[in-house]
């Protein structure tokens, strides 16, 4: 039989091996969905030099990005397949993406000279970053980074950029001008070749500026965040573009279901999870490149649940059912939602992937957050409950002394134990806890939805206009919310929980909150903090209500 690596996990037990004998440590940060990843594999890690080398003078260990999004925060090199040696206390000795098998072969050898014990100073913590000027200056950086002849945000690579679009929707809705860039880059992905024409969904990236040239890996969580995008903007912004974005959001949801759900038929050994959305798939340029008819087997889907990427995919369907009357689709996020509260630890802690690592800010976020969709399309407290659960144990486990929240508990390995508070994160963090504070009218909630997005803007300078998802929900803080009762009428619960307006929620009532307001059957009454429109069953009135309490 060949010899091949093993590989490890990435654990205390590899790292106390490396310690044990005197050898360094190997890290592979892959995906399942990365094609150089795969090139790698089949080309690099199996020549037999290789192999040799790694044997006898390294503990390897392998890491998949998905799994364990905090290492590969800390130890990417700049994309995937990340190659890394480490000493044996987690410190990075020299770090590389794709390497082919020669300069491998050369680059382990250099690294590792036999007898030499493996032992550097440990890394001081990063300085902490200075705190951006705030969403004055990011939006500076927006309009310089905006192309204003395809569309999109950067120079040659092109990525959705969700953020800024999700951003730019908010300010034009309450009225500002952004010189036509949301429609300009909405059109550009929605036409160009970051969509699948053929299958559907949005591919990750693009490698031309001019949205020409997909990079084929299709992800769970990017189609999620373009489907509330989609949804969102078509609602929104008129007649011009609307009927093709929508077209696009419910072709992704149809993609979804055909490719990505997981109930267990597909695979002879079914994923330890199901009634959800695997994670991803591959990308394959050879088999896009073929016309539909000729493509043959279509590539391999990771088919693990993720919990974060299911949490966006339940808000998503949830802004889907009600603006387009699907019921069907909250049903669905239902599904969704009630797995993952299967992930929920008696902490509030949230399990990533079955098995895997819990507690992630990400995940108790993007949960909790489709956790509290529901509750405002059903009106159930219990996923109002679930969702305070997961948004407490990261506010208590998670919270850093200088404000909003690190990305994982304590008591990390290597770079591990350096705790950082990522900006994604703390605003998807605090877009949850704004959810929340303003539904229920719970002030603490809102004190800490600002404390992680002024965080979050706090390391937000070296971003520059990927800030965005920070200045959003600042924004928000910084304005009165309207939140818009609804007591048993599915049509005005709908039509207000599609409402695209950032600054409004709508909630279905339970029982006895709807008996604690003497509201009526059939009528909704909308509420600032401050005030209270009266009730009403006409959704025009109720929209006139929210007009003046918005003003």
């Amino acid at each position: 039989m060949t010899p091949t690596i093993a590989w490890e996990p990435w654990g205390e037990a590899a790292f106390a091996r490396a310690r044990a004998e005197g050898k360094p440590v190997l890290l592979h940060i892959g995906a399942t969905w990365c094609h150089w990843c795969h090139v790698m594999d089949e080309g690099s890690y199996p020549h037999p030099v290789v192999v040799r080398l790694v044997q006898e003078r390294f503990v390897a260990v392998r890491v998949d990005t998905d799994q364990r999004p905090e290492v590969n925060e800390r130890y990417n090199m700049g994309g995937w397949p990340t190659v890394a040696v480490l000493d044996a206390e987690g410190e990075v000795l020299v770090g590389r993406t794709y390497v082919p098998a020669q300069e491998l072969a050369m680059l382990l050898s250099s690294v590792s000279e036999p007898g030499q014990r493996w032992s550097i100073a440990p890394s001081a913590p990063e300085p902490a970053a200075e705190a951006s000027p705030g969403p004055d200056a990011v939006w500076e950086h927006v309009k310089k980074a905006f192309d204003r002849y395809h569309g999109g945000f950067g120079d040659y690579q092109k990525f959705p950029q969700v953020g800024v679009c999700e951003w730019l929707l908010d300010r034009v809705l309450r009225g500002h001008d952004d010189g036509g860039m949301l429609r300009k880059t909405l059109d550009g992905m929605a036409d160009g070749g970051l969509w699948d024409k053929e299958e559907g969904a949005f591919f990750r990236y693009s490698t031309q500026d001019d949205w020409s040239e997909p990079h084929y890996e299709k992800m769970l969580e990017d189609n999620g965040r373009m489907l509330r995008l989609y949804t969102r903007a078509a609602a929104g912004l008129g007649a011009r573009g609307s009927a093709t974005w929508r077209a696009r959001a419910e072709e992704t949801v149809r993609w979804a279901l055909a490719t990505l759900w997981q109930d267990g038929a597909r695979d002879t050994a079914p994923p330890v999870d199901t009634g959800a959305f695997g994670g991803s798939q591959d990308a394959d340029e050879g088999y896009y490149a073929r016309p539909l008819a000729e493509r043959g087997e279509p590539p391999r889907v990771d088919p693990t649940i993720y919990a974060g990427w299911n949490g966006i995919f339940v808000s998503a369907l949830v802004r889907a059912a009600a603006t387009w009357g699907r019921p069907g689709l909250a049903g669905l996020a239902r599904q969704v939602g009630t797995v993952l509260l299967a992930r929920m630890g008696p902490d509030g802690a949230i399990e990533r992937a079955p098995g895997g690592v819990s507690g992630l800010l990400v995940d108790q976020a993007d949960v909790a957050d489709g956790w509290l969709h529901l509750w405002q399309h059903t009106g159930d407290l219990a996923w109002r409950d679930a969702a305070i659960r997961a948004l407490t144990f990261a506010r208590d486990h998670l919270g850093s002394p200088d404000g909003g929240c690190y990305d994982a508990p304590d008591g990390g390995l290597g770079l591990l134990r350096h705790r950082r508070r990522p900006l994604l994160g703390n605003a998807a963090f605090a877009e949850a806890c704004w959810r929340l504070g303003t539904l229920t009218g719970q002030p603490d909630w809102l004190t800490t939805a600002r404390a992680s997005a002024d965080a979050a803007l706090a390391e937000g300078e070296p971003w520059g206009f990927m800030a965005a998802n920070a200045c959003a929900i600042r924004e928000r803080l910084d304005r009165p919310a309207v939140t818009v009762k609804v007591w048993r009428n599915n049509a005005l619960r709908d039509a207000l929980l599609a409402d695209p307006h950032p600054d409004v929620l709508g909630l279905a009532l339970d029982a006895a909150e709807a008996g604690r307001l003497g509201l009526q059957e059939g009528h909704a009454m909308a509420c600032t903090r401050a005030a209270c429109a009266r009730p009403s069953g006409e959704l025009a009135e109720i929209r006139r209500s929210i007009q003046g309490l918005l003003t």
